[in-house]
């Protein structure tokens, strides 16, 4: 029984003690997480809804013109008599042309829509496209009897959603308007279209410009065709996140927001500036898009959920800053009480995700961590009777809160700046045990003195 006894009071055995605790505790840690990852997933759920009503994200190629062709071709045929005659067959293609050159100008302004205590980033503007189509080489090269009816050629624009569009301002062709109808005749890179009728000049080249009133959210792609294209973006966001094949060469950011342009010419696809039929130059075509996201720097479910991935830090230090206090102390702590301090870390987390969900998340950050840090001191004061020793605490978990959201808000530093913590940490528990008798020493209570200091008898 002495032995039993002398065992649960060693300090090794109180060690290991809490690391099975510590093991218990990734538990909840792991559920408080899928908490996250649910309200996540819901809110993903949600911006999918109120973008899809909206028109979803936009994507747009384009414009190209559809110029209508014929080929006659001669098959054969052998009756049963081993007769052969020959039918001559007129089969329709189609001939596509990207401009000479364009100027694509994308001008957005933002908004926020909501659909109860979740919200998403849309935007509504205009898409003006101006350029030129020559379509002298691309008639040159039609084979020996192919015919071409440039006179029956339609200008296209394939769009991703075809709800994006909200309608069509000026729109003209050699200076006469164009009526566009929805349907990509045949350009089927994206999902929708439109389309109008744009009759071809033979020897000189035509001229368009084209203004389509759009609107969309989360990001932006466009694939301008032509020999040589300009694309310019300007909207009121703070965050634009540039991605794609191509990314600008000229791009700025201030307070009303960002500016950006593109120069591409057709050389960097690697695509032809006409083909037929192709399945092949779809494909390739399909690679190049670029733009822009609309990126949430402050997401706020990403931000738990990074928060959550550093819940073991809100698990050990509370138990290793009571497991200095009750070591040097000399007084035992129940498991229980341990178990209580981590579980209050846990109830942290969720008082994170609830609190962020309606206010921002600095504010719920420091709501959440003066709750839970004030509920430790005070539990702390309550078990050692001693404000001097439970005072510990409070610098303790306010500096962890810190680190952490130092870390939150430092992307790109946070492996840096975790493993300087873990190093930090490390080092303070190696000098403040430095001279700790790890084989000898008890956990006895202190005596009680009951306020009185001892009274030392002299002979």
């Amino acid at each position: 029984m002495n032995i039993a006894n002398r065992i649960t009071k060693s300090l090794g055995f109180k060690t290991v003690l809490i690391g099975i605790m510590i093991l218990i505790m990734l538990v909840p840690a792991a559920l408080v997480r899928e908490v996250v990852l649910e309200r996540s997933h819901r809110a993903d759920e949600v911006e999918r809804e109120i973008l899809d009503a909206w028109g979803g994200e936009l994507w747009l190629a384009g414009p190209v013109l559809r110029i209508p062709c014929t080929r006659l071709e001669e098959v054969s045929h052998k009756d049963a008599q081993g007769r052969e005659t020959v039918e001559h067959r007129q089969q329709h293609f189609d001939l596509w042309l990207s401009p000479h050159d364009l100027d694509l100008r994308v001008v957005m302004e933002t908004t926020r829509k909501s659909r109860g205590i979740f919200s998403v980033p849309v935007f509504a503007g205009t898409v003006a496209m101006a350029g030129v189509f020559d379509a002298t080489a691309a008639l040159a090269a039609l084979r020996p009897g192919e015919v071409a009816y440039p006179a029956d050629a339609e200008l296209v624009v394939s769009i991703g959603n075809q709800k994006g569009i909200r309608g069509v301002g000026a729109a003209s062709w050699e200076r006469q308007p164009l009526a566009f109808k929805p349907g990509a005749a045949g350009f089927d890179l994206l999902d929708g279209g439109v389309r109008a009728a744009a009759p071809l000049q033979m020897k000189a080249p035509s001229s368009f410009q084209i203004e389509l009133s759009v609107r969309g959210g989360k990001r932006i792609r466009v694939l301008p065709l032509g020999e040589e294209a300009r694309v310019s973006m300007a909207a009121d966001w703070l965050a634009p996140s540039y991605q794609g094949q191509h990314l600008p060469g000229e791009h700025s950011l201030d307070d009303a927001g960002f500016k950006a342009t593109w120069d591409v010419s057709y050389l960097s696809r690697g695509t032809p500036l006409f083909w037929q039929d192709s399945g092949a130059t779809m494909t390739a075509l399909s690679r190049e898009f670029f733009g822009v996201d609309f990126f949430e720097v402050l997401d706020r479910y990403a931000l738990n959920d990074r928060a959550t991935k550093h819940a073991v830090l809100f698990i050990i230090v509370p138990f290793l800053s009571l497991f200095m206090l009750e070591l040097f102390a000399r007084r035992r702590l129940h498991p229980v009480q341990y178990l209580l301090a981590g579980v209050a870390n846990m109830v942290y987390y969720l008082l994170l995700l609830s609190l962020s969900e309606h206010v921002a998340f600095g504010v719920a950050y420091l709501g959440s961590s003066l709750a839970v840090g004030v509920m430790v001191f005070l539990y702390s004061w309550s078990i050692f009777k001693d404000v001097r020793r439970a005072w510990y605490m409070a610098p303790v978990m306010g500096a962890a809160y810190v680190y952490l959201y130092v870390t939150l808000q430092s992307e790109d530093w946070a492996l840096l700046i975790g493993s300087l913590g873990a190093f930090a940490i490390t080092a303070l528990v190696m000098i403040v045990t430095r001279n700790v008798n790890w084989y000898e020493q008890e956990l006895e209570p202190e005596p009680e003195t009951d306020g009185e200091s001892p009274v030392e008898t002299v002979d």
